[in-house]
């Protein structure tokens, strides 16, 4: 049994991946839904605590009551994220803060603060949620781009420096994914997705992994 953190838990991958590892491990849930945490936690078993990974004072805080009540945590799955679709001049500014904040620092402040107690562990699996937009680029996604290209950089980087002390770094750049992200931005999700349970297979054979293994990326999309 591993203790798992996910972030982003409230709906989509996030939900779909807690219901499906909740039976075999401890599971633990952040997300700023609250009502929807409650839901799933009483559904599945697992601990929540209410979190919104943008501040990085609220993320320190809470993985000290994490530890505090949990003890180490095993694997970090960073999952939560938001989308703006649009042309640059045509995006609010607010929309931009939301989505790089989101994306990109509330990533990178939550892998910090797991990391901390995993340098401690000498082990430990990050798994960064990037998407196949922190590879490929395209029109009127200047900005999720811009905030899933950073976290691709940051993946890497942190591959290195992690593997110093036993933590392995895994970046997991799947395709669009049928769940609400599109729908909580107003837009409309065009074109092949894969299932949400596509998605949990392939995390499952990542957090499955043997720990003198690492899987630096791994990709998965529709044909």
């Amino acid at each position: 049994m591993q203790t798992i953190l996910i972030t982003g838990s409230s709906d989509g991958l996030g939900k779909a991946l807690a219901e499906k590892l909740a039976s075999e491990n401890k599971v633990i849930l952040l997300a700023r839904n609250e009502a929807a945490l409650h839901e799933i936690a009483k559904q599945t078993g697992c601990a929540y605590y209410l979190c919104d990974v943008r501040d990085a004072k609220q993320v320190a805080e809470t993985f000290a009551k994490i530890r505090e009540e949990h003890g180490s945590i095993d694997v970090l799955v960073n999952n939560a994220g938001v989308i703006v679709n649009g042309e640059l001049v045509d995006t609010p500014d607010k929309d931009i803060e939301n989505v790089i904040a989101t994306n990109t620092l509330g990533s990178i402040y939550v892998a910090k603060a797991a990391l901390s107690q995993m340098k401690r562990q000498q082990s430990g699996l990050v798994i960064n949620v990037v998407s196949q937009s922190g590879l490929n680029a395209k029109a009127g996604r200047s900005i999720y781009n811009a905030s899933k290209w950073a976290l691709t950089g940051f993946t890497k980087a942190l591959q290195e420096e992690a593997a110093a002390y036993g933590v392995r770094v895994t970046g997991f750049y799947p395709g669009t994914i049928k769940t609400d992200l599109f729908a909580k931005a107003g837009l409309e999700m065009n074109g092949p997705a894969i299932t949400t349970e596509q998605a949990v297979k392939t995390l499952e054979f990542i957090i499955s992994s043997d720990e003198d293994v690492v899987i630096p990326e791994l990709g998965v999309k529709h044909v």
